[in-house]
């Protein structure tokens, strides 16, 4: 599974894989008033060896899974590889 990982610019609260951000959203008490809130993405440092070289990137979650998940992958192929 090959994935492009994108820098966002220094202190900016994005994913670098999915690039999922901040929103900006109303949150309405019973009376109907609104009050700005801002949605900040669950981040994570993620430590991603890329062309030999050891990165630090930050991603969601659900992008951490998924990494995961095909490293996960990647190391059973490899076992079931060397087995035969």
């Amino acid at each position: 599974m090959k994935q492009t990982v994108k820098q966002p610019e220094k202190g900016k609260l994005q994913c670098a894989i999915c690039g999922k951000g901040v929103q900006h959203a109303n949150l309405v008490s019973f009376s109907k008033r609104r009050i700005k809130q801002v949605r900040k993405p669950n981040l994570h440092v993620h430590h991603l060896v890329i062309e030999g070289t050891k990165v630090k990137i930050k991603v969601c979650t659900t992008c951490k899974r998924s990494l995961r998940e095909a490293q996960r992958a990647e190391q059973v192929a490899m076992a079931k590889a060397n087995v035969k």
